[in-house]
């Protein structure tokens, strides 16, 4: 049995690396761009582990992944699609390429993801999607990010019900801003006072991740989908105009 991570070279996709290496699969296979990067991830691991220096931007790459899933063999008891990339500005600031990249890499291969997967994924298996607080309500100046994770929470609670049969559970992983390299950059404002401690983030996904959708770890998190369900986005919105956030 393997596991496999997207965005395995840094942040979240990383301690997912490092705390799945203490658990009972065969193989990890570890997916990013950064081969090098990769390859310290590997150094630290105990566990057999394949390096795919992938961009999965590049549709090629899931013809590679479908391909050494075939020529392995190997049954897959656990995806996390931890690769993503988002950028706070507003959104006429942006240049169309930025606003696509965003799409392709947290939306398409995600999806496009757990659609190559699908054939060599094991009973009971587990497919982890990273989507973020943000995608609980609309974000100005992070709309696009912001949308895509709300696309990623939307995707994962729906196919977690398709796939309920064929005993396949998927959950969005919904975190704070994390002590990472992306989360540094997006963490200004009174975000700063939810910033998650990554380690009990995964730590508490993995254990959390076969009977739960929606996962949240710190209690702000959980504030946030509460009141994204019973208090207007527009007011939520205005509120966080005034603590400026945007």
């Amino acid at each position: 049995m393997i596991a496999i991570i997207t965005g395995a070279s840094s942040g979240i996709g990383r301690e997912f690396a490092y705390q799945i290496d203490n658990l009972d699969y065969d193989e990890i296979w570890l997916i990013a761009r950064r081969y090098e990067r990769l390859v310290e991830v590997k150094n630290n691991l105990k566990t057999k582990t394949k390096i795919l220096a992938l961009d999965l931007l590049d549709e090629e790459s899931f013809l590679k992944i479908s391909n050494e899933l075939d020529f392995s063999k190997a049954k897959v008891g656990l995806l996390v699609n931890a690769a993503g990339i988002g950028y706070n500005d507003y959104f006429e600031n942006l240049s169309l390429e930025k606003s696509k990249r965003t799409i392709d890499l947290n939306i398409l291969a995600a999806t496009q993801m757990i659609k190559v997967l699908l054939p060599f994924l094991a009973k009971n298996s587990v497919i982890i999607n990273v989507a973020s607080v943000a995608g609980f309500i609309p974000q100005p100046k992070f709309a696009t990010y912001a949308a895509s994770k709300s696309y990623l929470i939307s995707l994962s609670r729906a196919l977690n019900r398709e796939f309920r049969n064929r005993k396949i559970h998927l959950a969005a992983l919904c975190p704070n801003p994390v002590n990472t390299e992306f989360g540094a950059n997006n963490n200004s404002g009174i975000k700063k006072y939810a910033t998650e401690d990554i380690n009990k983030l995964v730590a508490k996904t993995l254990k959390q991740a076969k009977y739960k959708d929606i996962i949240t770890v710190h209690p702000s998190a959980r504030f946030m989908l509460v009141i994204s369900k019973i208090i207007p986005h527009s007011f939520i919105m205005w509120f966080e105009k005034i603590f400026g956030l945007y």
